[in-house]
């Protein structure tokens, strides 16, 4: 599903990208590990299209991504792609329901159409009673899980998590990633994640561990 051929990237004079290369399958769950500042995070910008390799090729469905203008990369990432981050961005504004829904309006969905896709995300997440409230009246662990619901709201192919555990605590933590595992069961979709925990990143199906740029495991 990811092909990710000899990818690199600078900032300035550091190479933080040093000929990456490696391949995910459909349905796998991949962590990406290894210490602040190695690179994991550009990398998975990358491969999210959020931010442009200085030199290589990605693959996504066979459609290579680093060949796209703007105009096409923000359609293939709101179509294909969804994001959990450490932060979950919520607008604190707007009720659970209507943070979900933004991206599938953003496609063109109708309204009522995105609402019933919301409410099946809300009874797989556990969070049905949820719809209705304001991010300040949910705990992190909730507020996470509308942020996953969000990034599965356009049925995307893959799903990309940066640090998604880094604000929770432990017992959070580890349910987050038993939810990853019942969502790829159910929806079939492909997990990269970045994590510093260890312990999590053991559960999931391959690990890549990056050192100075480059993937060494």
């Amino acid at each position: 599903m990811i092909k990710v051929n000899n990818i690199t990237k600078s900032f300035g004079k550091v190479q933080v990208l040093k000929d990456i290369s490696f391949d995910i399958q459909k349905s796998e769950i991949v962590s990406i590990i290894g210490a602040s500042g190695a690179g994991k995070t550009t990398l998975l910008q990358i491969i999210g299209t959020l931010d442009k390799a200085d030199s290589g090729s990605i693959l996504i469905n066979d459609k290579d991504i680093t060949k796209m203008n703007d105009k096409q990369l923000s359609l293939f990432r709101n179509q294909e792609i969804g994001f959990v981050f450490q932060f979950h961005y919520l607008l604190s504004e707007f009720t659970a329901i209507e943070n979900v829904i933004m991206p599938a309006l953003v496609y063109g969905e109708d309204k009522q159409t995105a609402k019933e896709r919301a409410k099946e995300l809300f009874s797989v997440l556990n969070i049905e009673d949820k719809q209705e409230s304001y991010p300040s009246q949910m705990s992190g662990g909730e507020q996470q899980r509308v942020a996953i619901a969000r990034a599965l709201i356009n049925n995307p192919t893959i799903i990309l998590a940066d640090e998604p555990t880094g604000n929770l605590d432990s017992k959070n933590a580890r349910s987050l990633f038993e939810l990853f595992f019942l969502l790829r069961d159910k929806y079939k979709q492909t997990f990269v994640i970045v994590t510093h925990a260890k312990e999590l990143a053991d559960t999931t199906d391959r690990k890549l561990l990056i050192s100075d740029g480059k993937i060494i495991e």
